[in-house]
């Protein structure tokens, strides 16, 4: 059943009398999309436009100073976003369809966005903690699936991929942490887990059928603070595996062609090791 919008201005016109100060925009093109906003607190500010049909978005915010953007077009895209604590924002941008995508930040001054532009995809960020920012951005044919989850304060989830059936799934526990992952091509998969402070993990991968984790199975990890991997996969069916537990350690893994493998285990402190790998 689709809902019914009440006007603009008689939203304003409520939000003026009220002591809490929030405000809703809603715009609605096609049919049966559906729009649920809540806002409790004051000086919330919500933005849902939903363009062509079976659209389904639901905002939740709770607090102080919290902002929210949903802008999608394409037909049955469903939008969650949930908000607790003061000074969030989350911009949720879909251009295609039948994408389904998730919110939530449970804190204060935390930032999302996520821009999807491709079909059939999951996208999922979860924040705990304040201060931290997890950016999001799927391009390509479609059937990809990104998931950030963040507990700590003031630590960066950035990933991108392009392609198809493509997954990218990544946890930090802790603060001041970067993960950047960048996938391109068909079926690739990362699975990435820093628990500590003050790491910094960059992954690329750049073919089809390249592995570093799945989703149950996290093979880039980091234990410990100040440790720093990069990653580079070019190519086809390379496969990577790296743990470092410890403190201020270094790990270089590259690989380019077919069918490369390799696995970097470092334990202790202040060890650094480079691996390079390619076709003759």
């Amino acid at each position: 059943m689709k809902k019914i919008i009440l006007p603009l201005a008689f939203v304003f016109a409520v939000g003026t009398l009220s002591a809490q100060s929030n405000i809703s925009n809603v715009t609605q093109g096609g049919s049966d999309n559906a729009a649920n906003i809540t806002q409790v607190g004051g000086q919330n500010q919500s933005l849902v436009i939903q363009r062509d049909n079976d659209n389904t978005a639901d905002i939740s915010q709770n607090g102080a100073a919290n902002a929210s953007e949903v802008r999608a077009a394409g037909g049955e895209n469903i939008v969650d976003v949930t908000q607790d604590g003061d000074l969030n924002s989350s911009a949720s941008l879909i251009t295609e369809a039948s994408n389904t995508v998730s919110s939530s930040q449970v804190g204060d001054g935390n930032v999302t966005r996520q821009e999807i532009d491709n079909t059939g995809s999951q996208v999922t960020s979860i924040q705990e903690g304040t201060g931290n920012k997890t950016i999001q951005t799927l391009t390509g044919v479609g059937s990809n699936r990104a998931f950030s989850q963040t507990v700590g304060d003031n630590n960066i989830s950035t990933i991108s991929i392009d392609g198809e059936n493509s997954n990218v799934f990544v946890d930090q526990l802790g603060n001041s942490s970067t993960a950047t992952i960048e996938q391109i091509g068909v079926s690739n998969n990362v699975n990435a887990a820093q628990v500590g402070n003050s790491n910094t993990m960059s992954v690329r991968q750049n073919g089809n059928n390249n592995f570093a984790g799945g989703e149950n199975e996290v093979l880039l990890s980091q234990l410990g603070n100040r440790n720093n991997s990069v990653l580079v996969q070019e190519g086809s069916e390379n496969a990577a595996s790296l743990l470092q537990d410890g403190n201020a350690n270094d790990a270089i893994n590259t690989q380019t062609g077919q069918s490369n493998n390799s696995i970097i285990d470092q334990m202790g402190n202040r060890n650094s090791a480079t691996v390079s790998q390619s076709e003759n």
